[in-house]
């Protein structure tokens, strides 16, 4: 599915990733380990395109990730980024937002999909009348994970999903990502907390 042959990231000259190979099969669910600053999240933006590679290649289904393919390897994929600061105000149209996109405009939109992921995750219905500004990082992250499902993708890529959350509502998160593994679903994951690779096939520690 997922295959880096000797995979370099540099970043003002520094380099940050050195020689990474590795082959992350169909359906797996693979933790993205390692110290602050090691190229975690850059992996996972170099894994989509939006950053080049100081030497090596990625291949996704077989297909090499360069320019020319980028564009068709994108709307394989899911991204959900830790900080995520999206220009809407309110939670109705933050979920709404990633169904609007080109890649996504022919895949369907239904509320009772969406609170069904949410009840999984803990999340009051409530919420989607609330404002972003009003609700919590935990909650945002939560709410944009069941849109991440919601988009039915063969490859999901999540930066720190369960940053600042509690031990409950971090299972509630675990149990979506084996869903969507059980459906189908390749996922890549960057943590920082050590119980969450417990649940992972395996972890890459960078």
């Amino acid at each position: 599915m997922i295959q880096l042959d000797h995979v370099s990231l540099s970043f003002r000259k520094q380099l940050i990733l050195n020689d990474i190979t590795e082959h992350i099969h169909p359906r797996e669910l693979v933790g993205i380990s390692g110290k602050s600053g090691c190229g975690k999240s850059s992996l996972l933006k170099a894994l989509l395109g939006f950053v080049p590679l100081s030497q090596g290649s990625i291949r996704i289904d077989g297909v090499l990730l360069e320019p020319a393919t980028v564009m068709d390897i994108r709307k394989k994929m899911a991204y959900l980024p830790q900080d995520l600061n999206f220009p809407v105000e309110s939670v109705r149209d933050l979920i709404r937002l990633p169904f609007e996109l080109h890649a996504n405009r022919h895949l369907p939109f239904t509320e009772d999909e969406l609170f069904s992921w949410w009840d999984l995750l803990g999340l009051d219905r409530q919420l989607y009348h609330r404002k972003v500004h009003k609700i919590s990082g935990g909650q945002r992250q939560r709410i944009m994970l069941a849109v991440m499902a919601m988009l039915h993708k063969p490859v999901c890529l999540v930066d720190e999903p369960a940053s600042g959350l509690d031990a409950e509502a971090s299972e509630r998160v675990v149990k979506l990502m084996k869903q969507l593994q059980e459906r189908g679903s390749t996922l890549v994951v960057v943590s920082h907390d050590p119980n969450f690779f417990s649940h992972c096939d395996r972890t890459i520690i960078l």
